[in-house]
């Protein structure tokens, strides 16, 4: 079940600084997800311009996104069908090993509605992936908890 968070946020400038203060690295750049030795840490736009599909709630402790399909024969780009893939397969793994993750708060993103530069701010807590449905192929969703004090 989610929870409250145990403390502040503190924002900081960059994403490689955010992924660096959480210990965390990205595949490139542009990935919506970095690993740490244990786990993921899961990128969130709290100011994404698309709130119906990136639903997020700090006091809640909730985090539901749905990502539409993406294939190239979509017409989608390779490098957007790999992150969505490295995105779907990060939670894959976190939801099937029960694995405690972290989260990146972002704002001033290509998908913010805030104007850059780029912000970000750690949660201290541990979030767990409780839901994921569908695949990259046909679109998924998925639901991320906060799950324990920092």
């Amino acid at each position: 079940m989610a929870m409250g968070p145990s403390s502040g946020l503190r924002w900081q400038q960059g994403l490689k600084a955010g992924f660096a203060r959480m210990h965390a690295k990205q595949r490139d750049q542009y990935s919506w997800v970095a690993k740490t030795d244990s786990g993921y840490v899961f990128t969130v736009e709290i100011d994404h311009v698309d709130k119906e599909h990136n639903r997020y709630d700090h006091s809640d402790g909730v985090f539901e996104k749905e990502v539409g399909p993406h294939t190239k024969e979509k017409g989608l780009s390779a490098a957007s069908v790999s992150h969505a893939q490295e995105f779907y397969e990060a939670a894959l793994d976190a939801h099937s090993n029960d694995l405690v993750c972290g989260m990146l708060l972002t704002k001033g993103t290509k998908s913010g509605k805030s104007a850059g530069p780029v912000k970000t701010a750690a949660d201290a807590d541990g979030w767990k992936v409780t839901e994921l449905n569908g695949s990259v192929a046909d679109g998924f969703s998925l639901r991320i908890e906060r799950s324990s004090s920092g």
